[in-house]
């Protein structure tokens, strides 16, 4: 039998919250919303629909995807964060569905709901019964869809963590990626000033980094210190995960259909703040990316310098002096001393000399294919060159630098 987080005490609320039913549900999708029906979206409708029997609630009036990595349900619809979509498998989907979905019967659900989420520090005070009253339903709701037992709490552990963990790195992806500013016209006769873009293909990004490089770093000491506050029965097993998990997409999520271009937009306007007029990511000029690109190579220039004490005689000891000892120049670039010896892995020394080649083709015309792909790059004649897939041949990048130059620090 699960264990029922909190004690008997806390369900007993349960019964202080008991009302004559739902409230009539009021609140529609809006007309530019992504929805999840039985005929679009079907996997994830059905999903839904199997959480709320987890949940032992009537399925929401409405369902639609969302654009922040989070679920939340008022007035009757049920928002669906897609970078938790495509980031949860299905079983820890359903575990967190039904958790948002689960709520003791009540005559205000949506005046509990909003006090779930009150940030007053005197309505949390005030309301403390009542909020414990409510997790002990909604904890034993994701403990059931987890399948129950001693399993079933860990499961739902694991998937508020882990949702948890995609909603704050998508967060940070889209304060890093949503908004640039650009500077239009030509180098020769740039606009008086830059101007900003948001870019409304921003969750196609996402799902593309995270299949080529993972999500942005998040921090997980502080993750496993918030979470188990926002989930207090479920607190000790949150604890004892005691790693955070990187996201990345599920090989087992639900399946979502195509966005079309208005959904991609609604979607990301959620996210992104500010104003702009909107573009997309292919379209951002090299400029955007370049900046970064250059910054981190005269960096690793500069580093080499310290390493050796001199400037490297030449573009060859520059580039041989980054693959032999990266750790070395890794911890002068950081401004750290030298600590015990520790064998490099062999990838290393190859990603910080493909730093240096990728800007030094910047310079010379090349962009990247796409602009969050680091160092896959079309040549101006439309020749594609993936840096990344050189780890083993560091000659050929150490050609590839001596033919294009090297950055200056």
């Amino acid at each position: 039998m699960a264990r029922l987080p909190g004690g008997l005490a806390a369900w007993r609320g349960r019964r202080l919250l008991r009302g004559a039913g739902p409230a009539p549900m009021k609140e529609h999708w809006g007309p530019d919303t992504a929805k999840v029906t039985a005929a679009r979206h079907t996997v994830l409708h059905s999903l839904v629909t199997e959480a709320a029997k987890y949940a032992d609630a009537t399925p929401p009036v409405a369902v639609t995807l969302a654009g922040s990595g989070t679920v939340r349900y008022t007035g009757g619809v049920l928002r669906v964060g897609l970078p938790l979509v495509w980031g949860l498998p299905a079983d820890h989907l359903r575990i967190v569905l039904a958790h948002e979905l689960a709520l003791p019967d009540t005559k205000h659900p949506e005046l509990v709901r909003g006090l779930l989420v009150a940030a007053d520090a005197k309505v949390h005070a005030a309301t403390g019964p009542l909020r414990v009253a409510v997790e002990q339903v909604r904890d034993a709701a994701a403990i059931a869809a987890g399948g129950g037992g001693l399993s079933g709490v860990e499961d739902a552990a694991a998937a508020l963590l882990r949702a948890a963990t995609i909603e704050a790195a998508f967060a940070a992806f889209a304060a890093a990626e949503g908004r640039h500013l650009i500077t239009p016209g030509s180098a020769a006769e740039p606009a008086a000033e830059p101007v900003p873009v948001r870019i409304s293909d921003l969750h196609a990004g996402w799902r593309l980094r995270l299949s080529r490089w993972g999500a942005p770093a998040v921090d997980g000491g502080a993750l496993l210190d918030e979470v188990p506050l926002r989930h207090p029965g479920l607190a000790a097993e949150l604890r004892a995960i005691g790693e955070v998990p990187r996201p990345g997409l599920a090989g087992d999520a639900v399946d979502v259909e195509t966005l079309t271009a208005e959904e991609e937009r609604t979607l990301a306007a959620e996210v992104i703040g500010g104003d702009g007029e909107w573009t997309r990511f292919e379209q951002l000029p090299v400029e955007v990316y370049g900046a970064e690109v250059e910054r981190q190579a005269r960096e690793y220039v500069r580093a080499v310098r310290a390493v050796l004490g001199r400037d490297p005689d030449d573009r060859d000891e520059l580039a041989g002096t980054l693959l032999r000892r990266p750790v070395d120049v890794e911890r002068a670039r950081r401004g750290e001393t030298a600590a015990d010896d520790q064998p490099a892995p062999p990838w290393m020394g190859v990603v910080l000399l493909s730093v240096l080649v990728e800007h030094t083709l910047l310079r010379q015309g090349w962009r990247r294919e796409h602009p969050l792909v680091a160092r896959r790059l079309v040549a101006p004649g439309g020749e594609v060159l993936d840096l990344n897939e050189l780890y083993q041949k560091p000659d050929e990048l150490r050609r590839l630098l001596a033919a294009t130059g090297s950055a200056s620090g």
